[in-house]
């Protein structure tokens, strides 16, 4: 028997996955996005001049979060988290990246629409 939407969204479908980061000292977690946000992630970039730099640091700190699955930094506080290591926000963002869905294919598109 098919589930009914009662049924449906009291599901927890979002998992949260734990990182450790040595350059950090420690470890975070990362959570996956609603359709909704990863809707809006997609969108926010069009129309706008945007680097690769700008878009890891973006989904990082939608994807960041406490053990509860909060965020840890606003759309506001992209800037201060695009100041750490590329290096670890690579990874991060290679880890969202492949936990979300998105291809290469996505990302190279929202660049070129800029």
């Amino acid at each position: 028997m098919p589930l009914s939407r009662d049924e449906i969204n009291p599901v927890t479908d979002r998992r949260l996955q734990e990182i450790e980061i040595p350059e950090w000292g420690g470890s975070v977690c990362l959570r996956i996005m609603t359709c909704n946000e990863k809707d809006i992630w997609e969108h926010q970039f069009h129309g706008k001049k945007v680097t690769p730099t700008i878009i890891r640091a973006a989904l990082v700190a939608k994807c960041l979060c406490d053990e509860n699955g909060v965020r840890l930094y606003t759309d506001q506080q992209t800037d201060e988290l695009g100041a750490k290591s590329c290096v670890v926000l690579d990874r991060l963002f290679d880890i969202c990246m492949k936990s979300n869905r998105f291809s290469k294919d996505d990302v190279e598109e929202l660049v070129k629409n800029s």
